[in-house]
């Protein structure tokens, strides 16, 4: 039987939710061009989830729309752009 290769692989520890409860408030945190935000992924909701390698990663918000935010991360010496809902999202704290 051929084993599967995809994107969830290997990722049971990344994607499993702790045991702490998470309300709604990430919907009331307003974002602005420029701000810093950290990729922390939420894995009950799989619309718009960035792929596990951006995980704990520091990105720059480049354009926010109604429902989602196009966030660039420097990924090497390359930047990727993750368009991802609020969820996936966290303000940068320090």
């Amino acid at each position: 039987m051929p084993s599967s290769h995809g994107t969830r692989r290997k990722s049971r520890s990344v994607l499993t939710k702790s045991n702490k409860i998470t309300g709604i408030s990430y919907l009331l945190i307003e974002y602005k061009p420029g701000d810093k935000v950290v990729v922390d992924i939420d894995p009950s909701e799989h619309n718009t989830m960035p792929h596990r390698r951006f995980q704990g990663k520091v990105g720059i918000i480049e354009e926010v729309g109604r429902r989602t935010l196009r966030v660039m991360v420097k990924f090497g010496s390359k930047p990727k752009y993750l368009q991802t809902k609020l969820n996936h999202i966290r303000p940068i704290t320090g």
